[in-house]
């Protein structure tokens, strides 16, 4: 649980090792945002954020105010939101940061499922910004690139691989030589009576 909960938390709110890396904000990595479906923004920082901004990917934000909230709000950060392009833009006004800390960044009125969150700059108070990543849940299948279901987008192998049968690729065409008794791989020839597999 250690590793889920990164030093910006003294504690997890949430049972990340049961609930998964998406379940509350202190369960990201360090410097790692993520967008729920229901329009949360979730972040954990070991550094203080004086502003930031996001384009959310796959889904509408309803109008300029869309952005209440989170911790941002509780900071008395100045949202707003640009519709047309799908921006997020906050900052302070005072000279107020966030954290450092965990938690739910902002909270989004939107329409439609957010697919992620895209062009993001997470900076400090002097606007330096901070290498943030947006944060991505694993996607399970075959990760070995021999298997005939070999899932190159993959990233947790789920024990699902699939292989040819030997001497056959994936289609099930033989890939070796056929014996004069028609057999992939098999060792019959003709012997010098002319006959397959014969003994003369």
């Amino acid at each position: 649980v250690s590793e889920e909960c990164p030093v910006s938390c003294d504690t997890c709110p949430a049972d990340c090792e049961a609930d998964g890396a998406t379940s509350h904000g202190c369960c990201l990595p360090d410097y790692n945002l993520y967008i729920t479906e229901e329009g949360s923004v979730f972040y954990n920082t070991s550094e203080a954020i004086g502003g930031f901004q996001f384009i959310v990917d796959g889904a509408t934000l309803n109008g300029s105010s869309a952005a209440s909230g989170g911790d941002a709000g509780a900071e008395s950060f100045s949202m707003s939101t640009n519709p047309e392009n799908g921006m997020v833009l906050g900052f302070s006004l005072t000279g107020a940061t966030i954290g450092p800390a965990c938690g739910t960044l902002v909270e989004l009125d939107i329409d439609g499922t957010p697919t992620g969150l895209t062009d993001h700059v997470i900076s400090n108070a002097s606007g330096t910004p901070f290498p943030f990543d947006i944060y991505t849940e694993g996607t399970s299948g075959c990760t070995n690139d021999a298997a005939c279901n070999y899932n190159a987008e993959a990233t947790e192998d789920d024990g699902s691989c699939e292989y040819a049968e030997e001497n056959y690729d994936c289609e099930g065409n033989c890939v070796v030589d056929i014996d004069c008794d028609g057999v992939c791989g098999g060792s019959a020839v003709v012997d010098e009576c002319g006959i397959c597999g014969g003994d003369g």
